[in-house]
């Protein structure tokens, strides 16, 4: 079972299906108060989404800091979002790497259900 995280003041919420991530998603997004990154731990990463803003990114992080990183590419634009992690910690995201928020929400999607990078968008691979 995975379980997702959207603040850190709340308790964690099991997932076990596609329908259970949308409704976490969901409830999340309704939620929030700023942007905000929320994660699911599958697949050997924890796969952060932006919620609570108009555009969104994906990002990924291994558990074993030997296999690459990987985020969404989105454009080349200049600045940054700032957002919080878990409704937490305040931090900022290049704007390159958002992406139109269903097609980051489809990508978070296919990784969750098969660990696979959705080839609806371009994806940055970096080690860390």
């Amino acid at each position: 079972m995975t379980r997702g995280v959207w603040s850190i003041t709340e308790p964690e919420v099991n997932i076990e299906s596609i329908d259970d991530l949308d409704r976490f998603v969901n409830e999340a997004e309704a939620r929030v108060e700023r942007p905000t990154a929320v994660s699911v731990d599958v697949h050997g990463y924890q796969v952060d989404l932006l919620v609570g803003h108009d555009r969104s990114f994906v990002h990924l992080t291994p558990e074993d800091q030997d296999q690459p990183y990987y985020v969404t590419i989105g454009g080349t634009e200049d600045g940054g979002v700032d957002f919080w992690l878990h409704a937490w910690h305040h931090t900022e995201f290049e704007n390159r790497h958002l992406v139109p928020k269903e097609i980051a929400r489809e990508a978070f999607r296919e990784f969750f259900r098969s660990g696979t990078l959705s080839q609806a968008v371009e994806w940055e691979q970096y080690f860390a």
